[in-house]
């Protein structure tokens, strides 16, 4: 048997050409498919330590298509942890930064970047699109709402967090083990829903995890190995992190592995049927508003249907001491506590008035209904649910935006 294994080896290897085909030791793997790689779609969530390195590992095996989201900029201490970034790259975005590299080593990749925060820069038509979303995250709101997106358009999803020395990896799949949220606890609910409750500011940054590139790599190296089985999933069932994670404790040196728990009654369980998804091909973020979305929903579902957002919006700001007003209209999200002083008294106090349902339902809205949606922060390839009566619903996507988004009609070296 083994003299048959060379020989076939041998065989596959005289057919290459190792001078001139960048792909050719891959090719000799006998699983590796290089046109189903070459034709994958994957989201990179954060291009920080762990980032870097799963955007390094993507550009070398080859696969196609690079979504790269980060709302950041480079710092010179990124410089330690982060392959991609040089010292003259400080205050530069780390997306479009990590896509520049990520051309450099392969030219051949089509990258496409997105300055922006997951929670509600990220369309939902954008997610499902996608054949894998990686996530490089350093926080519990980010993915949260990670999970959610992916679970509603039932996309797969690659977790991964890092201490000094230890890391851990999750995939997560709908009808596979738990979701991330699976195994939340009362407590970190309420921490979550804490967080969510009070404004941020925008001078306060937010703690930093002490790391090593090497525990960075590591992980990395896992999640983007499981993503090449994730994209041949039939051949590797029952062979990868589907459903279950994997634990390096580098200071012990040791690992193991364990199954996520499911819990039925997880919140964040919100399943899109895809047969319920209308297409709008012409409309976009920027050229539709709320009335014109009204008017379709109103002729698949009935004049009584009304839209809902999928985050909360802040549409007023309320003076707790003179009680004077002012209308906001924006995510909750881009909404801060310098952006709360009060016009008319300079009371610094504040209460706010968010919505995210019922678009359509009263007259309150009325004069944002002829707003362009962009203007009040959905973005672009969003999908935004439509409620009828008796629990009747569509899905009303934004597809004139996917070309833009997708970077389609960019050349390889372009992105937007």
């Amino acid at each position: 048997m083994g003299k048959l294994e060379l020989e076939v080896d041998v065989d596959r290897e005289s057919m290459l050409d190792f001078d001139n085909d960048r792909d050719a030791s891959l090719k000799l793997i006998d699983w590796f498919e290089i046109d189903r790689v070459r034709a994958a779609k994957v989201m990179v969530v954060g291009a920080g330590a762990i980032g870097n390195e799963v955007l390094k590992n993507l550009a070398l095996i080859g696969i196609g298509h690079v979504h790269i989201v980060d709302k950041d900029s480079i710092e010179a201490s990124n410089l330690s942890r982060s392959i991609l970034y040089r010292p003259s790259d400080i205050g530069r975005p780390k997306a479009a930064t990590a896509a520049r590299a990520v051309r450099e080593i392969n030219p051949d990749v089509r990258v496409v970047t997105q300055n922006g925060d997951v929670r509600i820069d990220i369309g939902l038509g954008l997610i499902r699109r996608m054949d894998v979303v990686i996530g490089c995250l350093d926080n519990r709101e980010a993915r949260i709402s990670l999970n959610r997106k992916c679970l509603k358009m039932d996309r797969p999803w690659i977790d991964a967090g890092i201490g000094v020395l230890d890391g851990q990896v999750s995939v997560f799949k709908n009808g596979i083990g738990g979701c991330y949220e699976c195994s939340f606890t009362r407590e970190q609910y309420e921490q979550a829903a804490a967080s969510c409750g009070q404004l941020a500011s925008r001078y306060v940054r937010r703690g930093r995890v002490p790391t090593t590139p090497t525990i960075a790599s590591l992980v990395a190296a896992v999640q983007v190995q499981e993503t090449l089985k994730l994209l041949d999933a039939d051949r590797w069932e029952g062979r990868s992190l589907a459903g279950r994670e994997f634990v390096f404790k580098g200071a012990a040196g040791y690992t193991s592995i364990f199954g996520r728990p499911f819990n039925d009654a997880c919140p964040a369980h919100a399943y899109v049927d895809p047969d319920l998804i209308l297409e709008l091909k012409g409309r976009r973020s920027d050229n539709t508003t709320p009335a014109e979305l009204l008017t379709l929903a109103r002729g698949q579902l009935g004049s009584e249907a009304h839209l809902e957002l999928n985050f909360d919006m802040v549409v007023e700001r309320c003076c707790p001491k003179c009680r004077g007003s002012k209308r906001f209209l924006r995510p909750r999200e881009r909404t801060y506590f310098e952006d709360m002083t009060c016009e008319q008294c300079g009371g610094q106090g504040y209460e706010v008035v968010t919505k995210n349902l019922g678009i359509g339902a009263t007259d309150y809205d009325e004069d944002f209904l002829d707003t362009p949606l962009n203007e009040l922060g959905v973005p672009p390839l969003d999908m935004l649910r439509a409620c009828g009566e008796g629990g009747t619903q569509i899905w009303l996507e934004l597809s004139g935006d996917a070309d833009q988004s997708l970077g389609l009609g960019l050349g390889p070296l372009e992105s937007q």
